[in-house]
């Protein structure tokens, strides 16, 4: 009995596929569940590597046309998700690298809620304060930082996922994320001058 479970997880449908292949045939509402399925992660990478709202939304809504626009380019044995971040990811690049100069406009603060009700007024103002000392110190990483740390803990990432996203092997996720980290960690810990 364990073995016919085990093949039946096995050849269980991608969750995506049955979706994808309906957008192909132009079931607008297929297409629809799909953009549902991707949008907020896909905008957390642009804002995250944009550091700007309005080309954030942008670029998230480009990605969105050009992933329809491409459907019948997708390999649909890969992950949906994996495949329009990658495009969100590279239409961020390129308008980086458009950029001319360095925007002074400030990232307005996440906007995370804190279940109110569990958290005294002073607990929550350490975590709002701790939250802005995060995104400064996010702020001054660069780019490839930002996206590596944005993807796995605000996305919640495998290393193997990013690595498909960026194109490149595991193992240099695996670094890029120490590098990443420690230069955050950096950021984050006041040296000793700045404690006297």
């Amino acid at each position: 009995m364990a073995i016919g479970m085990l093949m039946a997880e096995d050849t269980a449908p991608l969750p995506w596929k049955a979706d994808v292949q309906a957008a192909r045939k132009g079931d607008p509402s297929a297409f629809e569940a799909l953009v549902r399925s991707v949008q907020r992660p896909v905008y957390g990478l642009a804002l995250r590597l944009l550091q700007n709202d309005s080309e954030a939304a942008e670029v998230a809504q480009e990605a969105l046309l050009r992933a329809y626009q491409n459907l019948h380019r997708y390999d649909d044995t890969r992950p949906f998700d994996l495949w329009v971040l990658a495009i969100t990811r590279n239409l961020c690049l390129d308008l980086l690298r458009r950029r001319t100069k360095v925007r002074t406009e400030e990232l307005e603060p996440m906007k995370e809620v804190l279940p109110s009700s569990d958290v005294s007024q002073l607990d929550g103002a350490i975590a709002r304060e701790e939250r802005q000392s995060l995104e400064a110190a996010m702020e001054t990483l660069s780019v490839d930082d930002r996206e590596v740390l944005a993807l796995y803990y605000v996305q919640k990432r495998t290393t193997k996922e990013i690595a498909q996203i960026m194109g490149c092997a595991p193992g240099t996720i695996m670094a890029r994320l120490f590098r990443a980290r420690e230069k955050l960690r950096k950021k984050m810990t006041p040296t000793e001058e700045e404690a006297r």
